[in-house]
């Protein structure tokens, strides 16, 4: 289903509801797929598609804060690779400390990678606040030493327009019903009690079935942290 047809679904099946605006279903739409697609899984890791990857972080020596990309919802981990590559005298002794460390490596992609400590990290908020990660340390001038472990935002449903990032079957089946309780909540004054029951065990079993297939990254379950 389009956007079209699921604003379409949603009108008839709510009397007096507008198709747009503050009290528009197309708000509610856009805030379900929010609220389904904004978790930390294998399908959701952004990988560049230019090198099969994790994307890298270019740092400049002094700077220690930077904004992400407006498609980034949330930036885990900052890593660096530990299978390959020159060790700069300013990394802190990262590399040679994570060589030896099991726990703190990651394989992702085909390539092994271990967190770099001492970073803080911001959600998305808006296109105007993106996400963001800052370094606690100086991280030097770099160009392809730093990789972001980071998660995709879905496609903003603001027009009708717009198609939804959850497509076929999972549109009607999943999306559909998400955006129908939240408007449910409104209708009934119960809206909290619905954002968590969409937020929660519903969103859990939709990840599951949403998030089938080898993805090419690591094993690992669907993590929810947060929206």
């Amino acid at each position: 289903m389009n956007t079209q047809e699921l604003v379409d679904e949603l009108v008839q099946r709510f009397n007096g509801w507008n198709r747009d605006g503050e009290h528009g279903v197309l708000r509610y739409l856009n805030t379900a797929q929010n609220i389904l697609l904004m978790n930390e899984s294998d399908q959701n890791l952004i990988i560049d598609e230019d090198t099969g990857t994790l994307p890298v972080i270019a740092t400049t020596a002094t700077e220690r804060t930077y904004n992400m990309p407006t498609t980034v919802w949330r930036v885990s981990k900052v890593l660096i690779a530990i299978d390959e590559g020159d060790t700069p005298q300013w990394d802190y002794g990262f590399r040679s400390q994570y060589k030896s460390s099991f726990k703190n490596s990651f394989s992702i992609g085909g390539r092994i990678f271990a967190k770099v400590p001492y970073i803080r990290q911001w959600d998305y908020v808006n296109s105007d606040t993106p996400a963001k990660v800052t370094f606690t340390r100086d991280p030097g001038t770099t160009t392809s030493y730093y990789f972001r472990e980071s998660y995709g935002m879905p496609t903003q449903i603001t027009a009708e327009t717009i198609q939804p990032s959850i497509g076929m079957p999972f549109d009607s089946e999943i999306l559909l019903p998400a955006t129908a309780k939240l408007i449910e909540g409104v209708q009934s004054g119960n809206y909290i009690e619905a954002y968590q029951m969409v937020s929660g065990p519903f969103k859990k079993a939709a990840l599951t079935r949403m998030n089938g297939g080898d993805q090419g990254c690591y094993d690992g379950e669907a993590v929810d942290r947060g929206f």
